[in-house]
């Protein structure tokens, strides 16, 4: 049992209905079935369980992540592998936001049409208007790129296609983004087919990402550890794989600016080159997520901004301009006294934000080329 506290089970809808309604409604209707996913396949402690049914439409999704005043490129595009929180608990992730009560955060929603999702890769490396620019995410936003890459195989079997020259004409590359250490899947794809492939981890200092990643019942961390991660990135570099990380979100509980002058050091230790650092900061789409989390039944954040201090900003409500340009700064001081040609960018940032941040001024983030 994934679920750190029951009682998310018999919280009321404002219909007065459990929490779980829809969920439990699609699992006994057959329309979803469950899965337990074992630790060898998720690389976890423990099992967890999914979701599996068929995906029918929108096999790749597409949306404009910015605003007038919010820069997120529309270069990108997400194979949705997915629906719903990824399974690891994260008390702060903005999809608990998106699906509510359509998708339990502890048990993720992971299709199971892994060929038609193939054939939906074949034909959009194909549209006549592609460029070389453009990029396919496994499930960036939708899901974990390498948790369930024991079950689906999505990565092992689109490689080889995005490495094809006829396939992938314009060379667009491939997207990964984790919180696992499942880099281990990667070296069974053959050498000539890992150059269009771009593997990037979510990481953060230890001590903040136990503020705010999953947690088991009793109270240890659902994701491997940073540490672990770490060396699946080395791994990964030393298969040949271009390798990135996305900090983020930087949180600022007390000591927060050794803690990440320390990670740095610690990257360097581990032998990791990320060629981009992707930087974000605490923000919300509105002021009703981490409700939800709590009607979820998942644990608080150890440490999260007062609500006082966060301002509609762009598309998101973020700290202030002056507050996040001083953490911006603080934390690119650390990466580029250790990695002095790092390049570093901002995730979902305001235009006056990055115009504030000289470094930022290019279109270098996780996502792109």
């Amino acid at each position: 049992m994934t679920t750190p506290i029951d009682e998310r089970a018999i919280a009321l809808t404002g219909a007065g209905r459990p929490l779980t309604w829809y969920v439990d409604e699609q699992a006994q209707s057959g329309t979803w079935r469950e899965e337990l996913v074992p630790p060898q396949i998720s690389g976890l402690a423990r099992p967890i369980t999914v979701f599996r049914a068929p995906r029918r439409t929108n096999l790749i999704a597409y949306d404009w992540h910015g605003d007038a005043q919010t820069f997120c490129p529309p270069m990108w595009w997400d194979l949705a592998i997915g629906s719903g929180a990824c399974g690891l608990g994260c008390r702060a992730c903005f999809l608990m936001l998106t699906h509510r009560i359509r998708r339990d955060p502890m048990r993720h929603l992971l299709y199971d049409n892994v060929d038609d999702f193939v054939r939906a890769a074949e034909r959009w490396l194909q549209v006549p208007d592609r460029r070389w620019q453009h990029t396919l995410g496994v499930g960036i936003d939708r899901s974990d790129s390498l948790l369930y890459e024991g079950i689906t195989g999505h990565v092992r079997q689109l490689a080889p296609l995005f490495a094809s020259a006829k396939a992938n004409p314009q060379r667009c590359k491939l997207i990964l983004l984790t919180k696992s250490a499942n880099t281990h899947y990667l070296s069974e794809i053959a050498e000539a087919d890992r150059k269009q492939v771009v593997v990037s981890f979510s990481l953060n200092p230890q001590m903040i990402a136990d503020c705010w990643e999953g947690v088991w019942e009793d109270g240890s961390p659902i994701p491997p550890s940073v540490e672990r991660r770490l060396e699946a990135a080395r791994y990964a570099q030393e298969l040949g794989y271009e390798v990135r990380v996305r900090v983020d979100p930087i949180l600022t509980p007390a000591g927060w600016e050794d803690a990440y002058a320390d990670f740095v050091r610690q990257v360097q230790r581990a032998g990791v080159q990320f060629r981009y650092w992707t930087l974000g900061t605490y923000r919300e789409k509105n002021a009703q997520l981490l409700s939800w989390a709590q009607r979820w039944g998942l644990p608080a954040m150890d440490w999260q901004p007062d609500e006082a201090d966060l301002v509609q900003d762009g598309t998101h409500r973020h700290l202030s301009e002056e507050r996040r340009i001083a953490i911006y700064t603080t934390v690119t001081k650390h990466i580029r006294a250790v990695f002095s040609k790092a390049r570093v960018n901002l995730c979902k940032e305001t235009h006056t934000v990055r115009k504030a941040m000289p470094h930022a001024c290019k279109a270098d983030c996780n996502c792109l080329v």
